[in-house]
């Protein structure tokens, strides 16, 4: 029996061709070497040698992963929570500009910062969220409920919703048919889905290369850019209508991926490579960090 996920068709564009791409190590939790692939027909980006789902537990168990522990310990922590705060107000703009319904469903809500952020601006919020430690958190810290991936898929979660969002998330998901078909169902007919993600044809992903924190190897499976999103997206019953940037996006990435090439990091460096790639993407949406796409129904 294989111990690692096969991929045969490519899910853009069913080519069946890959050529290699770059091999990137886990350098959060296990140091294993993962392969990103790219598809002969489409170029687009996977994990090859991904692990089964049932395995992939095991490479998010360490406090640094925050978006699960909510650690501040350590420099790195202390300006992600930083960063996060200054995001909030940013994130809601995102989501009153495309629609004015109050009914949200965050995928991915980890222990709860959002969803507790738009609950205080009048919102009725619902999460998921994989981590029984952060669905607890939730609960404990902001008496908003979260539900297991498996329950959404089921159809657990009867409610329509106005906005869904999924906030680099969706590179972590397995099934992401089964995903699509669920949210196509569960959105209002004028609701709008948004997907945040990173860029591998950003400046920082070329300067780091393997040690490039949007890689982030085997938590990311996909590797999406404008083109293969809009053509992933519209084989599955939904269209781009928007994209934004995330703008401190380049300046975090630019900093972690530092801290995985030396172990340590120096940050007027790191933001210096970051102000380039941010500067980059002023000219280019294609160089962006991390693209937020926003999606309707057909």
């Amino acid at each position: 029996m294989e111990n690692h996920l096969i991929i045969n068709t490519c899910p853009v564009c069913k080519g069946e061709k890959f050529k290699p791409s770059i091999a990137v190590p886990d350098w959060l939790v296990s140091n294993e070497t993962f392969n990103i692939v790219a598809c002969e027909s489409c170029d687009f980006r996977f994990i090859e040698n991904a692990p089964l789902p049932e395995n992939a537990g095991k490479y998010y168990e360490t406090e640094e992963y925050v978006e699960h522990s909510d650690t501040k310990k350590g420099l790195v922590n202390i300006i992600y929570h930083f960063a996060r705060k200054r995001m909030m107000k940013y994130k809601q703009r995102l989501i009153s500009d495309v629609t004015i319904g109050k009914k949200l469903l965050d995928i991915g809500s980890g222990s709860g910062y959002f969803l507790n952020y738009m609950k205080n601006q009048n919102y009725n919020v619902t999460g998921v969220e994989i981590s029984d430690k952060a669905v607890k958190l939730c609960k404990e810290k902001y008496d908003i409920t979260a539900f297991s991936p498996t329950q959404l898929i089921n159809g657990e979660i009867s409610e329509s919703f106005d906005v869904v969002t999924m906030w680099h998330v969706f590179e972590h998901v397995y099934s992401y048919d089964e995903y699509f078909e669920r949210l196509h169902s569960g959105l209002s007919d004028n609701g709008t889905l948004i997907i945040a993600m990173p860029n591998h044809q950003c400046f920082e992903a070329s300067y780091y290369g393997k040690y490039w924190n949007g890689y982030d190897t085997p938590r990311h499976l996909w590797h999406f850019v404008p083109d293969t999103f809009r053509r992933f997206v519209e084989a599955r019953g939904f269209k781009l209508v928007k994209m934004k940037k995330l703008p401190l996006d380049p300046f975090y990435n630019s900093m972690i991926s530092a801290s995985y090439k030396k172990r340590f990091t120096f940050l007027p460096f790191t933001f210096f490579i970051g102000l380039i790639s941010w500067f980059m993407a002023l000219f280019s949406f294609q160089k962006s960090s991390s693209i937020v796409y926003f999606l309707q129904k057909k």
